[in-house]
């Protein structure tokens, strides 16, 4: 099984009780590890400044095939995490690479994730592009809903052009960004809401657990205990998980289960989930 992840990688700068610390990042980044561990054939294709690819080397040591993709810059952001509600998240972007451009895309096939984020980090008009290439196309709505004011914060806004969402096959997202797309706190009530919009399958977090389309859920605590270091990349490691599953578990709630299972080792300590 291939599967490939379109994205930034992240210099993150993760602020947790007042402690700072700065790791590797993005999207890509977490979720590549977790399909790779799952014994997929993994590819990533990401853009930033060359000299800072030696941050990101262990992706490759992993056995994961990365495209590095030249840019000005490399996207920088800042994540300030201020209580004990991993749901609460003040970001701020500091640096940015390039948008991805058609000619970035050239070998796409499988399972592709669409994983920005930042808006206009992945336009809109390549989700054609790659529509075409792909058997299954999933995206991670955060890269659509974040907008960057000139300070670098973060607002959050809702997807104007939500008639795209039917061309997906897999949306991921938070309850946060539920709220916005759906106007909903409730996580089911959101689920419905968003299948309205012609989206197939939706894979959303919370503190609590992961839902499922048709509503499956479960807690994160059925499988134990998690960190607030471990936060970041709770949302990817799911969607990665559940990218390579769904073709072998069909049971959905067997599926939610080991989905969730998954991400609650992840969020035990910060880092990739590595199996």
């Amino acid at each position: 099984m291939k599967v490939t992840f379109i994205g930034h990688v992240s210099k993150d700068f993760n602020i947790i009780g007042g402690r700072k610390e700065i790791s590797p990042g993005g999207g890509v980044y977490y979720g590549a590890f977790v399909a790779r561990s799952l014994g997929a054939d993994v590819k990533v294709i990401t853009k930033l400044k060359l000299e800072d690819v030696p941050i990101f080397k262990e992706m490759e040591n992993f056995g994961i095939e990365v495209v590095w993709i030249e840019s000005d810059n490399t996207t920088t952001m800042e994540n300030i995490y201020p209580s004990e509600n991993p749901d609460e998240r003040i970001s701020r972007m500091v640096e940015r690479a390039g948008p991805f451009l058609k000619d970035d895309l050239k070998e796409l096939e499988g399972v592709v994730h669409v994983s920005p984020l930042w808006r206009g980090e992945f336009p809109e008009s390549l989700f054609e592009v790659v529509r075409e290439k792909v058997r299954v196309l999933s995206v991670d709505a955060q890269g659509f809903l974040r907008d960057i004011n000139e300070d670098g914060s973060i607002v959050y806004k809702d997807w104007k052009k939500k008639d795209i969402l039917s061309t997906f096959d897999v949306l991921k997202l938070d309850i946060s960004e539920a709220r916005v797309m759906a106007g909903e706190s409730d996580p089911k009530k959101a689920l419905r809401k968003l299948h309205m919009f012609g989206v197939k399958e939706i894979v959303l977090t919370s503190s609590e657990g992961i839902y499922l389309s048709k509503y499956y859920e479960v807690s994160f605590s059925t499988f134990g205990s998690w960190s607030m270091e471990g936060r970041t990349g709770r949302g990817d490691t799911a969607i990665a998980a559940y990218l390579v599953l769904r073709e072998k578990i069909q049971n959905s709630r067997k599926l939610t289960q080991e989905v969730a299972r998954i991400t609650t080792l992840k969020m035990q300590r910060k880092g990739p989930y590595r199996g």
